[in-house]
């Protein structure tokens, strides 16, 4: 399975989710990170700490040929505001298209743009996931699902909740449930595993 983490605003947790998608299919089948961010936000975090937290190697586009006959699933992280071909490119060669949303004004504005592109491609195997969503009583997680469900768009059932833990998981260069000190490490991937579970679910 193909899955690419795609948005055209950068800063919407598109790297956090992409690991922790290829952390879970991991568990699964061998599995495989491209990281085509410019910045090379996944590649830095499985630099960190020893470089050997993350379960699952991490690679660039230039390396994908070659290495992804060995793997059965392919997990891309993609560039932050994608070029135009860039972006057609990433939802033909996809299973399935994985869109982080941040519930606010500034990030939907890019939700809305990537949705267009999706639109005048015809594409309909995405689904927004909704991530950093702030907790109760805070409503915008609710609105942005409410608003995207009348218009009609695909959204995961499962969310993503905003956790300092993801932030510490970065920086120790693990998966977020390989954080030790923080008693939400465990609800931060359970996230993740329902959001996974969604996807082989089809």
């Amino acid at each position: 399975m193909i899955v690419t983490v795609l948005s055209a605003k950068g800063g919407v947790g598109k790297s956090t989710t992409a690991i922790h998608l290829a952390t879970f299919f991991h568990t699964r089948a061998p599995t495989l990170l491209v990281d085509g961010d410019g910045i090379r936000s996944a590649t830095k975090w499985s630099q960190r700490g020893d470089g050997k937290g993350l379960p699952f190697p991490v690679i660039g586009y230039a390396e994908l040929a070659r290495a992804a006959r060995n793997y059965t699933h392919i997990i891309i992280d993609t560039e932050g505001n994608p070029a135009d071909e860039d972006f057609r490119d990433a939802a033909k060669g996809s299973d399935a298209l994985v869109i982080p949303a941040v519930p606010e004004s500034v990030a939907t504005d890019g939700l809305t743009h990537t949705l267009a592109k999706l639109h005048e491609m015809s594409n309909d195997r995405y689904r927004v996931l909704l991530t950093m969503v702030p907790p109760r009583p805070r409503t915008e997680g609710a609105q942005l699902r409410q608003m995207l469900t009348e218009q009609d768009i695909p959204v995961f059932k499962s969310e993503i909740p905003r956790l300092a833990a993801f932030e510490k998981a970065a920086a120790e260069g693990v998966p977020v449930y390989g954080v030790k000190d923080d008693k939400n490490s465990r609800r931060a991937w359970k996230a993740y595993e329902a959001v996974a579970q969604e996807l082989l679910d089809g």
